[in-house]
């Protein structure tokens, strides 16, 4: 919240794209009471971890987050994404940790805890309701993208946005369950600072020199 406080002081319009007229500061504030709350709510049903894993774990899970920029970035290269896709540097670089707080609240924390709650009035088998509520998590973010990419990316690049975006959310779904949410967090955190912010910012002057 303090990089949603200060960047939605100085440059708030970057935020315009995805809350609208809303205020920064508050939306992302919100979106972390709501996370919060879910995540309380997971950890009361014991269906994921609310408490973090070491240090070495979040660090792997960046790792692994990162890592997982490398395909995507290759699309990139060949045409895949438009130049007006990432918040320009060094904007970015309170941006997208800022995002990657609502991103998960609204994918993965908020849904999961709503099937929780759920299947907590039931008599449903704890397993198969969990892994519904995986399988219904991990399909949100995908869909939205392949929806918003739909009239700017070419279809085949859409359709990879798609079938990548299962994976990563499958892999940060799998990563929150073994390691807790700071864990799942550092995932999100490793993918956008090497694929919004480190690639954001060279692949402008690399793919549209002189287009933008």
């Amino acid at each position: 919240m303090a990089a949603a406080a200060v960047l939605g002081r100085s440059d708030a319009d970057v935020y315009v794209f995805l809350f609208g007229g809303l205020d920064p500061l508050l939306t992302t504030a919100a979106a972390a009471l709501l996370g919060a709350l879910a995540l309380r709510q997971l950890a009361r049903l014991e269906w994921f971890r609310a408490g973090a894993t070491s240090g070495h774990g979040v660090l792997m899970a960046a790792v692994v987050g990162a890592a997982l920029t490398a395909p995507v970035i290759v699309v990139d290269l060949l045409g895949g994404f438009p130049a007006e896709m990432n918040v320009r540097f060094p904007a970015s670089l309170l941006f997208y940790p800022s995002i990657a707080v609502v991103a998960e609240s609204a994918f993965h924390l908020v849904p999961l805890a709503l099937v929780a709650t759920a299947w907590s009035w039931t008599k449903l088998d704890r397993s198969r309701a969990r892994l519904l509520a995986i399988a219904i998590a991990a399909l949100i973010e995908p869909a939205l993208q392949v929806y918003w990419g739909s009239a700017q990316s070419p279809s085949w690049a859409n359709a990879y946005v798609g079938l990548h975006l299962l994976v990563f959310n499958v892999i940060a779904l799998e990563i929150f369950r073994r390691s807790g949410f700071v864990a799942l967090y550092g995932f999100r955190v490793g993918y956008y600072l090497v694929w919004h912010v480190t690639w954001g910012y060279f692949r402008l002057p690399l793919l549209f020199e002189g287009s933008i």
